[in-house]
């Protein structure tokens, strides 16, 4: 799986209704390219919950509405 497939999985459990801590369970978690917990951090004063990839990217949340940043 690369990045950006799992990026439209995301995208697809949050149309579902999945929240952040369903889409970590079940989407993100298994997922072998993700290594680690979710790290929360702050980008232009924003708080986001960033999930870090094998690869050295990461897929950021926004803590607020809880979307997918690119």
């Amino acid at each position: 799986m690369t990045r950006d497939t799992l990026i439209a999985h995301c995208r697809a459990g949050q149309a579902a209704g999945m929240d952040f801590p369903t889409l970590w369970n079940e989407v993100l978690r298994p997922d072998p390219l993700v290594i680690g917990p979710p790290v929360q951090t702050v980008r232009d004063g924003r708080v986001r919950m960033e999930v870090r990839l094998i690869t050295g990217a990461a897929i950021s949340f926004d803590t607020d509405s809880g979307q997918i940043l690119d």
